[in-house]
């Protein structure tokens, strides 16, 4: 009688976003073509006032409590493509990351009452029922029973993890939160503690501790660095969240890069205002479906060369929404500007340069802009169709820089993901493409590049790994069983299309294989071989790097 029940709940859990929406004629809705047209030529104009919209008209959820973050490196995020994939969440913003644990929470809910109804669980709803109804299960019951909210949490280690690694070669390690290895030996330590307090404030620290042989340009050089990694507080009041301190973001549907913001370089000390769940807006706007949006400023408190000019401002904004479970839209924009010199700035000086795309090259509104639009297309349970896969995720995103209406400097990404591909439980085939080379506009400081306001912070570009004229194919097989699983992948990134005569060429071959001891400890070991051609863009260069990893992570 108790799945019976459970399994009545699912269609409402989901279903709370998307039905109860009123049939409206098409001659109802005016069209004022002179605003659409304003709009569209100033694109992040319209997606602001769209998030103001948002933040003024949506309702309170009852359950509105202070959650902190799931870093992104955490297995979860590839995980829960698996539960999209399978049709066992439906709401998912899955393009917004991180998610606040409160969000996971309510995701397995919906996951979990799915997973009741089914007769015999699916390899997915037994690893959701077993492993994250564990991790999770404090999220879980406060999503279920709203008035047990405790008003005083606290973790002391949450997650701890130690790891081992050794470079032959200068290998290229991305979307690592801007971790540096150098050659010889590396070891890093990390835990994360989390607490919450009266229901509205929770806290978060990453302390980390690092050590390299070799570091820098002295081979005879060592290290020894320890700092805190991810730390910040939230404030959250009524569903709507303002977080100040150290943390990641992803903007976009894709998996192994993002052309805005991903996780490639160091976390960011930034205010950041957000949803940590999604809402319906009211009216007309309940079409949209969920919605979510960020809304970051940060300062750029890095080294600095050249003409770049120190300290800059960042601004970022994303917006996200679904207007059917199946498909889930997005739009990103980021700015850089201010520093010496130019922070004296009014407010119609402010209001030029976040939302102008007029060149202003050394000027007090000089600025770095870069906007992209995203999609992706999950279709679930399609082994009743088809036996080649049981879920496909199709996705893209579209950049633009700067100049013209629109922006005319292109960047492209787009990839496929195949779910439990001929029937293999948990078993994912990968492909994705992504270039900023690509565009008749596309000039050599075209994307991430700029004489005052690169788009890199400690070293790295915040957006795609690859940079700027380049371009990056990837492919992927992960597969998991009850204890083991593992991954092999290969990358290539080529670059210096347009401003050098020999394109060099970067390849990646990767395996990974773990093993999980119980449902708190995890043990991975990786190998990657990287060769690359033309070195530096030379003629016949040739390089071969080494990388080695073992690592031993431990949830409580």
């Amino acid at each position: 009688m108790m799945n019976q029940a459970k399994s009545r709940q699912p269609q409402a859990a989901e279903n709370r976003f998307y039905l109860k929406r009123k049939t409206l004629s098409y001659s109802s809705i005016h069209h004022p073509l002179s605003a659409i047209s304003y709009l569209l030529s100033n694109i992040p104009l319209a997606l602001l006032l769209a998030v103001l919209l948002f933040i003024l008209h949506f309702p309170p959820p009852a359950n509105a409590v202070s959650s902190t973050n799931v870093s992104l490196e955490s297995d979860l995020y590839r995980d829960m493509e698996f539960w999209a994939a399978e049709g066992l969440v439906g709401s998912q913003l899955y393009s917004i990351k991180p998610f606040a644990r409160s969000e996971v929470g309510r995701q397995l809910v919906e996951a979990l009452d799915k997973c009741y109804a089914q007769k015999t669980p699916s390899a997915t709803c037994r690893n959701i029922q077993t492993r994250y109804r564990k991790l999770f299960n404090a999220e879980i019951t406060e999503a279920r029973s709203p008035e047990n909210i405790s008003n005083l949490f606290i973790k002391p280690v949450e997650t701890f993890s130690v790891s081992y690694s050794y470079l032959k070669g200068p290998f290229s390690v991305y979307n690592n939160e801007g971790i540096q290895y150098g050659e010889g030996h590396s070891a890093l330590i990390q835990f994360q503690s989390q607490a919450r307090v009266g229901q509205v404030f929770s806290f978060f620290v990453q302390p980390a501790f690092i050590y390299n042989q070799h570091f820098g340009t002295d081979e005879d050089g060592s290290r020894t660095d320890v700092r805190l990694h991810k730390g910040y507080a939230k404030l959250t009041i009524f569903n709507v969240e303002l977080q100040v301190g150290r943390d990641s973001l992803w903007w976009g549907p894709g998996y192994h890069g993002a052309l805005l913001m991903s996780n490639n370089a160091h976390p960011f000390d930034m205010i950041k205002l957000s949803n940590p769940e999604p809402i319906l807006l009211p009216w007309l706007f309940s079409y949209l479906g969920p919605v979510q949006f960020n809304l970051i400023f940060s300062q750029l408190n890095d080294e600095r060369k050249g003409q770049e000019l120190a300290n800059p401002f960042l601004y970022g904004m994303r917006l996200g929404l679904k207007p059917h479970p199946y498909l889930e839209l997005g739009a990103s924009h980021l700015v850089v500007f201010g520093g010496p010199g130019r922070r004296n700035l009014s407010l119609s000086e402010i209001n030029q340069i976040l939302f102008g795309n007029t060149d202003r090259d050394y000027q007090k509104t000089e600025s770095n802009q870069e906007f992209a639009a995203d999609m992706a297309l999950t279709l679930p349970n399609l082994k009743k169709y088809i036996f080649v896969a049981d879920g496909i995720k199709l996705y893209g995103e579209i950049g633009a820089e700067d100049n013209g209406y629109p922006p005319t400097s292109r960047a492209w990404l787009a990839g496929l993901a195949i779910f439990k591909p001929f029937g293999l439980d948990k078993a994912a085939l990968r492909g994705e493409y992504a270039t900023t080379v690509l565009g008749p506009y596309n000039g050599p400081d075209s994307w991430y590049r700029h004489g005052a306001y690169p788009m890199r912070y400690e070293g790295r570009t915040f957006g795609h790994h690859m940079g700027t004229e380049a371009e990056d194919y990837f492919v992927e097989w992960s597969q998991g069983f009850d204890k083991l699983y593992y991954k092999l992948s290969f990358d290539q990134e080529r670059s210096g299309f347009k401003t050098k005569l020999y394109t060099q060429s970067k390849n990646q071959y990767l395996g990974e294989l773990g093993y999980r001891v119980n449902d708190n400890v995890n043990i991975s070991l990786r190998y990657a071989y990287e060769a690359i051609k033309n070195l530096g863009n030379v003629q016949d260069e040739r390089q071969t790097n080494h990388f080695l990893s073992l690592e031993t992570a431990i949830y409580f």
